[in-house]
């Protein structure tokens, strides 16, 4: 097992319930990619314990198509019952999409089955320890850059997949009245000591995206960043075109990352909307990677910005 702070394997499984509200949220997000056809693919499922039920998604995209109906592929739960009788370590859930924990906080298969459509056969394999952000009084969230191996089968079609991307892990309340939210959520890595992630909120003061919580990685170690921003250039419908993120890590070192976009789809969640991107990013130390944008908007936050108000 990865040494991870003050993680241990407890922190695989389901979290005890530390807020007495119905809003009560935990997940457990994979995402991988293919890069020669701009392919990324996610499994997302949201879990709400306190009112015994669950939603999933499961999502392919590649360039050409944005919509959810011009995916190649997607499904969408909303309404499934909590597992209540299993372990997230060892989830088989009724919609096809199993876990299974493999080495704690390190290793997991993903698999996923829809008949003729898609099938997910994915092992991660972290390639640091998870990186905590908050993990006090109950609550907490980490992020972890992985090396995925498998295959999808997509209506027939086999696509092998090899590839560093990431996962997460969350767990608090999410409550679904929140609409001020604007938040980014960037990253990309070539190998365990070249890559970034950070993660950061709209200031409606400066009109900047500041710093909410990342990490460089480098040749002596994954090095936590200390300062951020997050710089975005808009189409007309709004949608990022190009991110740079720039900052400081904990040695005082300046860092630069910036991306372009590959494909990307929108996805709706509760209670916000994503755009989702496959980015080609120019890494901190100059080299390119695929990974991600993710641009998370309380919808009213969103009109605004359509309607000139942003």
């Amino acid at each position: 097992m990865i040494h991870a702070g003050s993680l241990t394997a407890a922190d695989d499984e389901f979290h005890a319930i530390a807020r007495d509200e119905d809003s009560w949220t935990e997940t457990c997000w994979f995402a991988a990619h293919v890069a020669e056809r701009g392919l990324g693919v996610w499994t997302y499922p949201l879990f709400r314990p306190r009112l015994g039920i669950m939603s999933c998604g499961v999502y392919v995209w590649e360039t050409g198509g944005e919509e959810l109906w011009q995916l190649p592929y997607y499904r969408t739960y909303w309404h499934l019952p909590f597992p209540k009788a299993q372990r997230l370590t060892e989830l088989r859930l009724s919609n096809g999409l199993e876990y299974t924990c493999l080495e704690p906080l390190t290793k997991y298969h993903i698999a996923y089955e829809d008949g003729d459509a898609l099938t997910i056969d994915l092992t991660f394999e972290a390639i640091h320890a998870p990186h905590e952000l908050g993990v006090r009084n109950g609550l907490g969230h980490w992020d972890q850059f992985g090396r995925y191996t498998g295959e999808l089968v997509l209506y027939g079609e086999r696509i092998p997949v090899d590839c560093i991307d990431m996962r997460d892990r969350t767990w608090g309340p999410r409550r679904e009245s929140k609409q001020k939210t604007i938040l980014g959520y960037d990253y990309g890595a070539r190998s365990a000591t070249s890559g970034f992630h950070t993660s950061s909120l709209f200031d409606h003061e400066t009109g900047r995206y500041k710093l909410l919580t990342g990490y460089v990685l480098r040749e002596h170690g994954l090095r936590v960043v200390t300062e951020a921003w997050r710089d975005v250039d808009r189409d007309d419908n709004g949608r990022p075109v190009r991110v740079v993120v720039t900052g400081v890590d904990e040695d005082g070192v300046d860092f630069r990352a910036e991306g372009t976009v590959v494909s990307r789809f929108g996805m709706p969640s509760t209670p916000w909307f994503n755009w989702v991107t496959l980015m080609r990013w120019t890494l901190p130390d100059g080299t390119q990677a695929i990974g991600e944008d993710q641009e998370t908007w309380s919808p009213e936050r969103f009109r605004a910005l359509r309607r000139g108000g942003a």
